[in-house]
């Protein structure tokens, strides 16, 4: 008799436990939910307003995420800068894989935007102006960067400020380093093939709109 006892209390014990574990999960589904509307309404406002800063309508899907993170080696990624974060579906995604003892940049001039990664990250600094990449990363007594990862719309941007960037992110870098951007075409692939010495190209079906992945990669030091 007491075996059966002992048996049917361990059954419903693991049930509540059961029932806890599924309760727990739909409030984490539920919360991330919530946090990807609220996320989607604020890029769509700013969107509106301020279309030449935002560059889309949405934040990035996680296809889209995994696809630039994939190109970061973790192992290698010490110190990682990020240009237009958005509402910081990437700052997230880093932040999660970067390890221990490294640290990120992150850049972001929309102010309703920079207010919700600062939410989200307390303690963490956001910078504004992309274009100020080599300055801020001195002042953060970072000699080189390992990789800077670009939402920026270049294609919509002025040209002397693309160039300002791009000029910024090549000096940052070390030897071997990567930039990764993703762009909505290839308008800038031969911009990119001229001044980074590997450029290598991947698409992404399932974000809106579609996007394309940059991977370059600045010379390594010759021996």
């Amino acid at each position: 008799m007491n075996d059966y006892y002992e048996k049917l209390m361990t059954k419903l014990r693991d049930r509540r436990l059961h029932g806890l574990t599924e309760h727990m999960l739909d409030q984490n589904h539920g919360k991330k939910l919530i946090l990807r509307v609220t996320e989607s309404a604020a890029f769509f406002k700013r969107f509106v307003r301020k279309p030449l800063q935002v560059g889309s309508v949405i934040p990035s899907s996680p296809f889209l995420t995994r696809a630039v993170m994939s190109k970061i080696e973790w192992d290698d990624a010490q110190y990682v800068a990020e240009l237009g974060a958005g509402t910081g579906v990437f700052t997230r995604a880093i932040m999660r894989s970067l390890k221990p003892d490294g640290r990120i940049l992150v850049f972001e001039i929309d102010s309703t935007l920079k207010a919700i990664i600062e939410n989200e990250h307390p303690g963490l600094v956001v910078y504004g102006d992309a274009k100020e990449l080599h300055r801020i990363t001195y002042d953060n007594g970072i000699r080189q960067l390992d990789y800077v990862v670009s939402s920026l719309p270049f294609t919509v941007l002025p040209p002397v400020l693309t160039s300002s960037i791009i000029e910024a992110v090549y000096r940052c870098l070390k030897p071997g380093g990567k930039f990764i951007a993703y762009q909505y075409s290839k308008y800038m692939k031969n911009y990119f093939e001229k001044r980074f010495e590997s450029v290598k190209t991947s698409f992404v079906l399932c974000n809106v709109p579609p996007a394309f992945v940059y991977e370059c990669t600045k010379a390594a030091k010759k021996n």
